[in-house]
């Protein structure tokens, strides 16, 4: 996925995207970022409190940040019902992280949530 959102950039003539292949305790947010977009991942880290405070960290107020995770419960697709963040519980951790909700597009996706978040 990345090699094509960075190839699709690329053709397109794109320049103000930053491809970066995160890791599991250092998600590599350069201080120059102004919106970090996050799918399908979080459930996946194994510090999630740890990790949303480093890319806080190095965000400046105002920059964005765009979660999207699976919805809670047995699905058709994503990852087992026992690994997914509930929702309010998403909300909770960005929150502590140092940001604060600022949209919801859930209704955008069937089976993932679609969070904004705006660093305080």
């Amino acid at each position: 996925m990345l090699r094509h959102i960075h190839h699709k950039a690329m053709n397109e003539g794109v320049d103000n995207i930053e491809v970066v292949l995160a890791t599991y305790d250092d998600p590599k947010v350069s201080e120059d970022t102004d919106l970090v977009f996050i799918c399908d991942v979080l459930h996946h880290v194994q510090g999630p409190l740890e990790w949303l405070k480093k890319i806080s960290g190095a965000l400046h107020p105002g920059s964005k940040l765009v979660l999207v995770e699976f919805v809670e419960g047995d699905l058709p697709a994503g990852p087992p019902a026992s690994i997914k963040i509930p929702r309010d519980q998403i909300i909770a951790l960005t929150e502590q992280a140092g940001f604060q909700p600022a949209e919801d597009h859930s209704d955008l996706l069937p089976y993932q949530h679609f969070l904004v978040f705006v660093k305080r």
